[in-house]
């Protein structure tokens, strides 16, 4: 399976930025189908970006599933509510979705109302080619290495307390 690359990152960075900003959310993160993420803005210091969003991919594809089996093509919007946080989930086109961690559960119709008017935005950005190449300095790494290393990124999720098995990043 060949890697797709998401063009515009700098542009999506400020869509998320603004949606964190309107909604006052966590974080905001882009990511593909895949479980790649592909932006994100807000507090991302202390959340595993990678792990975050390689579950959220798995639990999107369950989900479609799900849908299917009670008859609808999959379900464009999903919301896990807890007792401190909360994660908004909405496809954005075909290949992405977007993730909006938030606190205030009477923020989920600002939420909502936020990501709508972005999904436009971004799926634009993203499907868009880049307005000029800038070496990015990082790493390129094919789907099968990212999805080794996040599996044991996972696996080491739920090992608590194995600490030398942690995985040392993308090869």
């Amino acid at each position: 399976m060949a890697t797709r690359r998401f063009s515009n990152t700098r542009r999506t960075g400020e869509i998320l930025k603004g949606i964190v900003k309107e909604t006052n959310a966590v974080t905001a993160l882009l990511i593909s189908r895949e479980g790649v993420c592909i932006s994100s803005a807000g507090q991302t210091d202390s959340l595993n970006a990678t792990a975050l969003a390689a579950l959220v991919a798995g639990m999107f594809a369950a989900t479609r599933e799900v849908a299917n089996i009670v008859g609808e093509e999959h379900f464009s919007i999903l919301l896990q509510q807890g007792e401190k946080r909360n994660i908004h989930i909405s496809l954005i086109g075909h290949r992405s979705m977007l993730v909006v961690v938030f606190e205030d559960n009477k923020r989920i119709g600002r939420v909502r109302l936020a990501t709508r008017k972005a999904a436009r935005k971004l799926l634009d950005s993203i499907e868009k080619p880049p307005e000029k190449k800038e070496p990015s300095g990082r790493e390129e790494i094919s789907m099968p290495d990212f999805r080794e290393y996040a599996l044991n990124l996972v696996d080491q999720i739920f090992n608590v307390g194995k600490e030398d098995d942690a995985p040392s990043g993308p090869r």
